[in-house]
């Protein structure tokens, strides 16, 4: 389940999203100081997500996780993308319906299934950063409402499967108009998806 990334600097994202996509977005209405420096992003964080809202496309700041209807003052971050499609109702599918979103990270954190035991006698378990190969930004589907986002997940392809059972929905450049305004169930399966796995050096 992922649960950390990290944000770019508003101004990678502006020169990424206007410059190399060529997408209309509008002036920030926020505090641009606000995102002048990466960001490590977890469940709770206000960070910028990408959504089309009163006929326009634009960078908005929300909170990640959405309001637990379970656990007071916890909050349920990752959105299967597989609920939406089941008969039972859930939480999500007003936001899946009618409001999609792109999270955008330089790349995305999941900690591993083994674990080590340091020279201290501390342990911890392996960790790993992935993101999209040949560009500078990863593209992870999410949804929103009112204040809050939450990021979709998928089934695993094999360059995540040795590490999770779980995966955020990556999509790329092209598919980003599917995502936000058309049927996305063809973007479900992230198999043949380039993704990049780098393993990070061990805590001290």
């Amino acid at each position: 389940m992922c649960n950390h990334y990290q944000l770019p600097t508003l101004q990678e994202i502006k020169q990424y999203l206007k410059g190399e996509l060529n997408l209309p977005l509008v002036k920030p209405k926020f505090d641009a100081n606000l995102f002048d420096k990466p960001s490590e992003i977890y469940p709770k964080k206000t960070a910028l997500i990408l959504l089309y809202q009163n006929n326009e496309l634009q960078l908005v700041p929300k909170s990640w996780g959405y309001p637990s209807p379970y656990k007071n003052k916890q909050v349920i971050f990752n959105a299967r993308i597989e609920r939406f499609y089941e008969a039972k109702k859930s939480m999500w599918d007003e936001s899946f319906a009618r409001k999609r979103c792109i999270i955008l990270a330089s790349q995305f954190f999941e900690t591993g299934k083994k674990t080590y035991t340091t020279l201290q006698n501390k342990t911890y378990h392996e960790q790993f950063a992935f993101k999209q190969a040949n560009t500078p930004i990863t593209m992870i589907a999410g949804i929103y409402d009112q204040e809050n986002f939450a990021m979709v997940t998928t089934k695993p392809n094999s360059i995540m499967a040795p590490i999770h059972d779980r995966m955020p929905l990556v999509i790329t450049q092209d598919e980003l108009r599917r995502w936000l305004f058309q049927n996305f169930t063809s973007l479900i399966d992230r198999t043949d998806f380039n993704l990049v796995r780098t393993q990070l050096p061990e805590r001290k």
